[in-house]
């Protein structure tokens, strides 16, 4: 097997983004060499975990909530 990304496994290629990910973000914002990157780098980690965390927690009400947005869609719809 030849040595590259097609060995490794994919959770570790996830990791490798989402961590290239975060480090990109902030790198935007403030100096790589700046002694608060690491901080910035943090909160847009801490960022990143509560919005997987809520879009988990969000799963069992998505019917609910398509159901209402539906509703609403077809009270703005209606003529009078």
């Amino acid at each position: 097997m030849a040595v590259g990304t097609l060995g490794k496994p994919m959770l570790d290629w996830i990791g490798t983004k989402i961590l290239a990910l975060m480090t990109l973000l902030p790198a935007v914002f403030v100096d790589e060499k700046s002694p608060n990157f690491t901080a910035i780098r943090a909160m847009f980690g801490l960022g990143f975990i509560v919005l997987v965390a809520y879009l988990i927690a969000m799963r069992p009400f998505r019917s609910t909530i398509a159901r209402c947005i539906r509703a609403m869609s077809n009270l703005a719809a209606r003529k009078g």
